[in-house]
C-alpha cells in the first residue's frame, strides 16, 4: 500500500470514528479502543528439521511470548515470521513488549537478521 493510500486509509478511519458511538467504536475498535500489535520476521541462521523447528517454537512462545502477555500467530519455515498482539480481550502490545521479542531473538543463536515492526492497528493497520 503507498503511503498516500495509507493516509487515506487513516483519514477514513478517523472520519469513521467521528461519526459513530461509543459503543459502536468499542465494537469495531477504533478511536480510543484501537488495539494495537507488530510484525516479527527473523532469518534462521542454519536449516533446521522439523522437529528442531516446532522446539524452537516451544521454547520461543514458553519463555518469551506467554510470560510477557502475549499472543504470536505464525511460525517457523524457512524462517521465523509472524505477529504479535497483547493476550487481553481489548488490549494492546507496547514498546516493552516489542523490545522483548527483539532483545529475545538477537540473543538466540539460531536466528539472525531480526526485524520487529513499529506497533501498528492490530485489527486495521497491518499489510
Amino acid at each position: 500500500m503507498s503511503q498516500c493510500n495509507r493516509v487515506l486509509v487513516q483519514r477514513g478511519r478517523e472520519d469513521l470514528a467521528k461519526h459513530r458511538s461509543r459503543r459502536q467504536r468499542k465494537k469495531l475498535r477504533i478511536g480510543e479502543f484501537q488495539e494495537l500489535g507488530f510484525s516479527v520476521s527473523a532469518e534462521l541462521a542454519s536449516p533446521l528439521n522439523a522437529l528442531q523447528r516446532d522446539t524452537l517454537i516451544d521454547v520461543f512462545l514458553e519463555k518469551c511470548i506467554e510470560p510477557n502477555g502475549m499472543l504470536f500467530g505464525g511460525g517457523i519455515n524457512r524462517d521465523l515470521e509472524g505477529y504479535v498482539v497483547a493476550n487481553s480481550a481489548r488490549g494492546s502490545a507496547n514498546e516493552q513488549q516489542r523490545e522483548c521479542v527483539r532483545a529475545w531473538l538477537a540473543g538466540r543463536s539460531e536466528f539472525s537478521a531480526v526485524t520487529v515492526g513499529p506497533l501498528v492497528d492490530a485489527w486495521y493497520g497491518h499489510d
